[in-house]
């Protein structure tokens, strides 16, 4: 189970927004307990409504900096700004990372997103849940 704290959620859907009406992409890390721990948000440089393809750069920066923090690779996100919110067939194909949860949002109700958590793994696609918490402060004892 993914466990994914409102602010982080919240930065997803303001940057697949903003992307709109082209899919927008990113990266969440996580520690290995699922918990979310920073979101990436990147670059679609194919600037397209029904497919995405992250900027190169902007990718292995975010990856070496998870990697740097002790973070795993937790979710590949994007959109599908007109829907449905599972994986397509592209999605499956490309889905190169099978420890790694594929999130994608449906934006065909902007007012009110879809969001869906998937494990692909040789080309098979399982839907995995995903918990929406508040943040805690973690200067209380």
């Amino acid at each position: 189970m993914l466990t994914i704290e409102r602010p982080f959620l919240n930065q997803i859907l303001e940057h697949l927004q903003n992307c709109y009406p082209q899919e927008g992409c990113g990266l969440v890390a996580g520690n290995e307990m699922g918990q979310v721990t920073s979101v990436y948000p990147i670059d679609n440089i194919l600037q397209s409504p029904t497919a995405f393809q992250m900027e190169p750069r902007q990718q292995i920066k975010a990856m070496l900096d998870l990697e740097e923090q002790g973070w795993q690779m937790a979710a590949i996100y994007h959109s599908h700004p007109l829907g449905p919110e599972q994986p397509s067939i592209s999605d499956i194909q490309q889905a190169h990372y099978p420890e790694t949860l594929t999130m994608i949002v449906s934006l065909k109700n902007r007012d009110e997103p879809t969001i869906r958590v998937f494990q692909i793994e040789e080309q098979t696609v399982t839907e995995k849940k995903m918990r929406v918490v508040q943040p805690t402060d973690k200067n209380c004892v």
